[in-house]
């Protein structure tokens, strides 16, 4: 391939990427991301790991399987987020926890959203404090603030959106097509242009926006209603947390819009 025949390539492109705006205009959402400093901030503020804040009288929430202490992940107080997201997900505080026992992660299926092995629950701030130490808290990182980024969905929802690439790898070649604006493009080399490049989820820890999928979409269905539940929250491997979700694996927090009190925490690995 020629230096004319990589500029065609180009420009052909960023003709398709040009055509797709309006497709792109639809589905971008906004993503917020955590600003962080070392410490645990106040005891009902936001933050991850650390120690839980807990009603008077409450003891820490423990694993199903074994019984011991589970580890906080994240805690969220609803009221202290961007208020696009308040006007979403309401009051209180959000908190996930998750036990890091290889037997209970087998035994319990830890990575799948409603496993024994996690607990994921939004409860009211009133007379409490944070929790004594149990077991062993992740280093604490106050969450001080939200950075506002733009989001796009995964390759692996595109489909399901009415975005379509159908790949010729004897051809090196990909055809894309939307029928909701009308296009149909002629192939194009996959080396100018792949459903990666054209839209994608970002990675590391987020607040909304789109979630960035491992192994293929897998949104859980509220056990009440059946109705698929909506992403809430992506924490990364070892980004804000000293913890690795299998492979280079990311957790998902999805909530269901029906029945707000439920929520879930499944992680996929590569």
């Amino acid at each position: 391939m020629g230096p004319s025949d990589k500029s065609d390539g180009a420009a052909k492109a960023e003709a398709l990427l040009k055509a797709l705006e309006p497709w792109l205009n639809k589905h971008r959402r906004t993503a917020w991301l955590p600003q962080v400093k070392n410490g645990p901030g106040p005891a009902h503020g936001s933050r991850f790991g650390g120690l839980p804040w807990l009603a008077s009288g409450e003891s820490h929430p423990a694993c199903g399987n074994c019984k011991q202490p589970l580890r906080l992940l994240l805690q969220l107080n609803l009221l202290s987020l961007p208020e696009e997201v308040r006007q979403r997900l309401g009051a209180g505080l959000l908190q996930a926890f998750y036990c890091e026992r290889e037997d209970c992660e087998q035994e319990c299926e830890g990575w799948s959203p409603f496993s024994e092995a996690h607990r994921i629950r939004i409860i009211e701030v009133t007379r409490g404090n944070m929790a004594a130490p149990a077991g062993k808290p992740f280093p604490p990182k106050e969450i001080t603030g939200w950075k506002q980024a733009e989001d796009l969905p995964s390759p692996a929802e595109h489909e399901e959106l009415g975005l379509d690439f159908d790949y010729d790898f004897e051809a090196n070649t990909v055809r894309i097509r939307c029928p909701e604006i009308g296009l149909d493009a002629p192939p194009i080399g996959m080396d100018e242009l792949q459903a990666e490049t054209v839209a994608n989820a970002s990675m590391g820890d987020k607040l909304l926006g789109w979630p960035h999928w491992i192994q293929g979409v897998e949104y859980p269905e509220c056990p009440q209603c059946k109705t698929r539940m909506e992403y809430v929250f992506q924490i990364d491997s070892e980004h804000n947390l000293p913890l690795m979700w299998g492979d280079m694996g990311t957790a998902h927090i999805t909530r269901c819009p029906t029945h707000p009190d439920v929520l879930a925490l499944g992680w996929a690995c590569g």
